[in-house]
């Protein structure tokens, strides 16, 4: 299993758009790995985690087939993480040649709902019916070909059954825990009971170098207590990868001060374009 980090910011990216904050400003001068776009995760180039409105640019900047991806995994329904309008290209005449002519989307009821009225003016109807919509709530189980899909509950939008995701292929395990706060160690014991075993596990860390606490969100002091919660429960297999991951421009720390922070943790910090095997 691959996966490859194509963005690694929280709503606004770094550089935010209208901001000249010190990050923001570091971000622009230095380039490199201080950019970072809204988050968005590639497996094994057929499955996408969240579709954010830089989707765009990821395929741009990592040369993608984004017409190969077979299905898609949404979390909830803020811009950063859903973007249907894109999907009303996905057809002819703005697409020729595609490489899978069908594509499945995974997500609540919520993101569902948002397809259908933000593309509804624009998309046609033989496009509209090559992109299956499929609603998930917590804790349901599902198969698309060889991927084991299993939806978790997430903590994070009052008001929408928000989703994170552990995904198995081959006999690896990853746990995407994408825009949450902490979740309960009752999630992962109830992981544990189905068999699920992690091999990498990609945290949210959009406060950066804190113990933030307020629910949404995490920080990496929160990442690293949420590692040990599933260490305790038996989740996390020998050698398992572990990234943080959605940082917004706020936690005032570049790549190398996160580094810093992270390393004693056992955290790993992902950047834009960083792959992983496992």
């Amino acid at each position: 299993m691959k996966l490859t980090f194509l963005g690694t910011a929280a709503a606004e990216g770094v550089p935010a758009v209208f901001c000249n904050c010190a990050t923001c400003l570091r971000a622009k001068e230095r380039g490199g790995m201080d950019i970072r776009t809204r988050s968005q995760i590639l497996i094994d180039g057929d499955t996408l985690f969240d579709f954010p409105m830089d989707t765009y640019m990821h395929m741009l900047a990592h040369k993608l087939d984004l017409s190969a991806v077979k299905r898609v995994l949404i979390t909830h329904a803020h811009m950063d993480h859903c973007y249907p309008q894109e999907f009303c290209m996905r057809g002819k005449p703005f697409a020729h040649g595609m490489t899978e002519p069908v594509v499945d989307v995974y997500c609540n009821a919520t993101v569902r709902d948002l397809f259908r009225t933000d593309t509804a003016r624009e998309i046609r109807p033989d496009i509209e019916g090559a992109i299956r919509l499929n609603v998930l709530h917590p804790f349901d189980e599902t198969r698309s070909g060889d991927m084991r899909i299993v939806a978790l509950p997430a903590s994070h939008t009052r008001g929408e059954e928000c989703l994170v995701y552990y995904l198995e292929r081959g006999g690896r395990g990853a746990l995407l825990l994408n825009d949450t706060g902490a979740l309960d160690a009752a999630v992962y014991h109830r992981l544990a009971d189905i068999g699920a075993a992690v091999d990498i596990v990609a945290l949210d860390c959009t406060y950066g170098a804190t113990r933030h606490g307020e629910g949404r969100h995490m920080g990496l002091y929160d990442a690293a207590d949420q590692l040990e919660l599933m260490d305790k429960c038996g989740l996390l297999r020998r050698g398992a990868k572990r990234y943080a991951t959605h940082f917004s421009h706020n936690t005032d720390l570049d790549y190398g001060g996160l580094c810093s922070v992270a390393e004693p943790l056992g955290i790993d910090i992902a950047y834009d374009g960083c792959s992983v095997e496992v």
